[in-house]
C-alpha cells in the first residue's frame, strides 16, 4: 500500500482506463483506488484530523463488492491489525492511472481548513455537447464580474477567458464545502430522476441520457449524451443506472450515474435545463443541519446509501430484468467475499504460526544459555 501525506480533496466518479481490455462484468471491473484516511488512526489508531492519501486495491477492503462505491465513497480495510474507514477520491483498472493522481495532488498545496470556498455553477461547449458544471473554487482564482456581490443574488465571477460563473454558495469551512457540493449533487439527482416510465424504454442507439459524474476532485457534472456515444455497452449490465463515458481528446472513460433516459432529446435536454435553475434557487443547509442529516441518515445521507441508487432504479424497470441481475450480482459478491475472508484468515493463520516459533525459538536460545551463566557463578 502505497500512501503519502496530503489532502485529497473530493471526486466521486469511478475512473477507468480506456484502453483497457474489460474483463468480467463491468460492474466490478474497480481495482484500484485513491483513498484518504485519518493520519493518526493509520499510525497508532488515534485519529488526529489529519488527512492522508493511500492507494488501496479491492483484496485489501473488507467489503469485495465495489460496484456503487463512486456514490457511497466510503470502504473499510485492514492494516496493522487494525480496521480503518477510507473516503474513496477515485478508482481505476490500472495502479499506474492511481499513482499519476496520487503524484499529482501530492504537488499541490491545500489551502487551510478554515480558507473561503465558492460553489460555481458554469456551462461548457464541446464536441459532446454543453455540460453543466458544479465544481468549488478559492476566491483568489477568480475575478468578481459584480461590483457589490451578493450571495442572494447569484452574482457572476469569471474563472477564466470566456468562462463566467454564477456563485451559489460561500462559506469559510472547506470541509462543509465538500459536503455542500455533495448535497447539491444529491439533490439534483432527487430532482431530475424519473422514479416511473409512461413505458418500458429500451436502451438503443436512439436512446438519450442524461448523466452526472465527476472528472476532477470538487467538481460535478451534468451532461445529455446519446447511448451509443458511451463504452462499453455490451459489459454494462446495468445500462439504466451507470454509462461510462469518454471525454474528447482523453485516454480516460468516466462511471456517470443516469439520472433519467429516453427516446425523446428535447426531454432530457428540457431536465438538463431545469437542473441549472434548480440549483440558482437551492436553500443550502448550515454545517449544524448537514451534520445533523448525515448522523440520521436522512436527506443527502440517505439517497447516497449503499444501496438506494439501484433500487429506485427498479422502481422504473417494467422486465425485472434490473432485479434479476442484481440479485446475481450479489451472490457473486458474497461468493467472492468468502473467498476473499478465506485468504485473509490463511494469511493470520501464517502469522501465528511465524509468531509461535519466534517465541519458541527465542525459548530455546534462553534455556542454552541458562546452564552457562550457572556453570560460570560456580
Amino acid at each position: 500500500m502505497s500512501n503519502i501525506s496530503n489532502d485529497s480533496g473530493l471526486d466521486d466518479s469511478a475512473i477507468c482506463g480506456a484502453m483497457a481490455n474489460p474483463s468480467g462484468q463491468a460492474a466490478t471491473r474497480l481495482s484500484w483506488f485513491l483513498a484518504e484516511v485519518d493520519e493518526g488512526s493509520m499510525k497508532n489508531g488515534q485519529p488526529n484530523g489529519q488527512p492522508r492519501l493511500c492507494v488501496l486495491h479491492s483484496m485489501e477492503l473488507l467489503e469485495s463488492d465495489v460496484s456503487d462505491k463512486y456514490m457511497t465513497r466510503f470502504v473499510e480495510f485492514r492494516v496493522n491489525g487494525m480496521v480503518l474507514e477510507a473516503k474513496l477520491i477515485l478508482a481505476a483498472d490500472e495502479r499506474r492511472l492511481v499513482d499519476a493522481a496520487l503524484v499529482s495532488m501530492s504537488k499541490e498545496q491545500r489551502e487551510e481548513s478554515s480558507a473561503r470556498q465558492l460553489l460555481v455553477q458554469y456551462t461548457e461547449n464541446e464536441e459532446a455537447g454543453e455540460r453543466l458544471v458544479h465544481k468549488l473554487v478559492s476566491p483568489n482564482n477568480v475575478v468578481w464580474l459584480s461590483t457589490k456581490p451578493e450571495l442572494k443574488c447569484n452574482p457572476l465571477v469569471s474563472l477564466g477567458p470566456g468562462c463566467i460563473a454564477h456563485v451559489l454558495y460561500a462559506y469559510d469551512q472547506r470541509d462543509y464545502m465538500e459536503k455542500v457540493l455533495l448535497h447539491l449533487k444529491a439533490r439534483c439527482f432527487d430532482h431530475a430522476f424519473d422514479d416511473q416510465l409512461d413505458m418500458p424504454v429500451a436502451m438503443d442507439d436512439n436512446t438519450w441520457l442524461l448523466v452526472q459524474y465527476s472528472p476532477e476532485p470538487e467538481t460535478v457534472v451534468y451532461q445529455v449524451i446519446q447511448f451509443s456515444h458511451t463504452m462499453w455497452r455490451q459489459e454494462n449490465l446495468f445500462k439504466d443506472v451507470i454509462a461510462y463515458v469518454q471525454l474528447p481528446g482523453s485516454e480516460l472513460v468516466m462511471q456517470a450515474v443516469v439520472i433519467s433516459y429516453g427516446q425523446d432529446q428535447k426531454e432530457q435536454l428540457a431536465k438538463y435545463d431545469d437542473l441549472r435553475c434548480f440549483a440558482m434557487d437551492l436553500d443550502f443547509p448550515l454545517p449544524e443541519e448537514l451534520e445533523e442529516q448525515l448522523e440520521q441518515g436522512s436527506g443527502t445521507a440517505a439517497l447516497f446509501s449503499r444501496t438506494s441508487i439501484y433500487q429506485r432504479a427498479e422502481e422504473r424497470d417494467a422486465t425485472g430484468e434490473h432485479k434479476e441481475l442484481r440479485h446475481s450480482l450479489e451472490k457473486m459478491g458474497e461468493k467472492a467475499q468468502s473467498e476473499a475472508q478465506m485468504i485473509i484468515d490463511a494469511f493470520d493463520m501464517v502469522d501465528n504460526i511465524n509468531k509461535n516459533l519466534q517465541c519458541r525459538l527465542g525459548g530455546d536460545v534462553r534455556l542454552e544459555m541458562a546452564p552457562t551463566s550457572g556453570d560460570e557463578l560456580h
